[in-house]
Formats: structure tokens, C-alpha cells, sequence
């Protein structure tokens, strides 16, 4: 994993943190998603191009290309 790529889910947790959620499986479960999707999108394994994995790097303001 780049340096970059991990700053960027560093940056995630972290907001998902300040929205007042205690991990990411509570943040997970709460907008909907398997905790799975989610940190698969966080760590850099789904880089969110299409479907769920774009919905969550979306909503955890993760840069997707378009």
C-alpha cells in the first residue's frame, strides 16, 4: 500500500470518528453496509470505482474518479 492510499483511509477513520461513531463497524451498520465493503474501501482494496464500494468512498469523502 502507497503512502498516499493510506493517508487517504487514515482520513476516513478519522471522520468517521468525529461523526460520533466508535468503529467502523458501528458506522457500517448504521448507513447500511457489511463491515466487509467498508473496510475493504478504507484499506484501499476496493478503490470505488463502481456500486457499493463508490456509494461508501462517497459518503466518507474518499476521492473516486470519475
Amino acid at each position: 500500500m502507497d503512502a498516499e492510499r493510506k493517508q487517504v483511509g487514515e482520513r476516513a477513520k478519522q471522520r468517521i470518528r468525529e461523526q460520533g461513531y466508535p468503529s467502523m463497524a458501528a458506522w457500517a451498520k448504521a448507513h447500511g453496509y457489511k463491515y466487509r465493503d467498508v473496510s475493504d474501501v478504507v484499506r484501499g482494496i476496493r478503490f470505488g470505482l463502481y456500486g457499493i464500494g463508490r456509494e461508501i468512498s462517497k459518503k466518507l469523502g474518499i476521492p473516486v474518479q470519475d
